[in-house]
């Protein structure tokens, strides 16, 4: 058995060693010189019109590690890692009192952003005011960032030609501003991205004939821009893509005949109000995965498919304002469910099938069409 004095050294050794690492611990959160000065011209550029007090914590001179709203760092680096403000969070920032707040902040995205090179999450969200361009530098001064959520506010220009650059990328939300230009060709390039929505903008030409290269991605929402030309035939063969959203363009030509043939994966699809002709896939009908399709306001035609299947499950099913021809499918009284039915405004004959589904539709679902009868419409004279 040791004596007390022989192990006073080795507990002095201990501790020394424990102090050591305490010490290095705490010089690594603290975040870097640069860092901070980075987050304050950031700050500087932007208000908080709602004087929510978003900014309260952060103080110059000041450790940004430390409880800066908004900011996170790693722990063994001492590196801003994290920098997310929502304008519609639940915190107690946000929402004093539990009472939810809508914040509003003016001003722009500073370049300083690109000085947080270890940035791998940049949220800027639903601010409503934030104006500019989203910085060039972020596509290439960043190359560690994941997450680039910018949506909700009223950012113009293009975005960053060299998008494609950010290979770790897997979310990347610009939505509802008021970007123009195209598509970055460098955007297909984006090898991880999950997530890609840029709905809600002012952008034209057309979308990427190799957007199937993204082999990841399972939320593709492009709705609501000035979009022209085809639905390009790769989108088809997207392993992952589960909603799809492409409504309220100018996209012309026919919807790819493979389209939601791929298993049961696709789940969502939006392609109304463009100006697709040609007919309906019955790929898209027999997809027992597939629970919304709305194909209304193009310049369809043909028949509808005799393509349903008692595994077909439609919350939503809307094929208006069409030039369909022909009569309402038999097969469509076999779907396990179909939720809201809209066949309106085409050019369909025949007589409505009795029972389920049709037995709890109205009128308006079948109204406008050239000589259909019986169901809701009433008896067949």
């Amino acid at each position: 058995m040791a004596s007390p004095a022989a192990s006073r050294p080795a507990a002095i050794a201990l501790a020394l060693l424990a102090l050591a690492t305490a010490l290095t611990a705490a010089n690594a959160a603290s975040c870097s010189a640069s860092d901070r000065d980075a987050l304050l011209s950031i700050r500087a550029a932007l208000s908080d019109d709602a004087h929510l007090g978003v900014f309260s914590t952060w103080t110059a001179g000041t450790d940004c590690c430390a409880n800066w709203y908004g900011v996170a760092c790693d722990p063994t680096t001492g590196r801003v890692a994290d920098l997310s403000l929502r304008g519609e969070a639940e915190d107690a920032v946000m929402a004093p009192a539990g009472r939810p707040a809508s914040g509003v902040m003016s001003g722009y995205i500073s370049d300083a952003v690109c000085d947080l090179d270890r940035l791998s999450t940049l949220v800027l969200a639903d601010w409503k005011q934030i104006t500019g361009p989203v910085p060039s530098c972020v596509a290439t001064s960043l190359p560690n960032l994941r997450v680039l959520e910018l949506p909700g506010n009223r950012l113009t220009g293009e975005l960053p030609p060299s998008i494609g650059s950010l290979s770790r990328l897997t979310v990347l939300n610009l939505a509802d501003n008021q970007l123009t230009g195209e598509i970055p060709s460098s955007l297909t390039a984006l090898a991880s991205l999950k997530h890609l929505d840029l709905a809600n903008n002012r952008l034209t030409g057309r979308v990427p004939s190799d957007l199937g290269n993204l082999a990841m991605l399972s939320r593709a929402l492009l709705g609501r821009n000035r979009l022209s030309g085809p639905i390009p035939a790769s989108v088809a063969s997207m392993p992952r893509l589960a909603d799809l959203d492409l409504s309220e363009n100018q996209l012309t030509g026919s919807i790819p005949d493979n389209l939601g043939s791929s298993g049961r994966v696709l789940a969502s699809l939006y392609l109304g109000a463009n100006r697709l002709s040609g007919r309906v896939p019955a790929s898209l009908l027999r997809n027992s995965g597939l629970g919304i399709l709305n194909l209304s306001r193009n310049a369809l035609e043909g028949a509808i498919p005799d393509a349903f299947t008692a595994q077909s499950y439609f919350t939503l099913l809307d094929l208006s304002r069409n030039r369909l021809t022909g009569t309402v499918p038999k097969s469509l009284a076999s779907a396990a469910y179909v939720g809201h039915l809209d066949l309106s405004h085409n050019r369909l004959c025949g007589t409505v099938p009795d029972g389920p589904p049709f037995d709890h539709l109205d009128a308006a679902s079948f109204a406008s069409n050239s000589c259909l009868c019986g169901g809701p419409l009433g008896k067949c004279t």
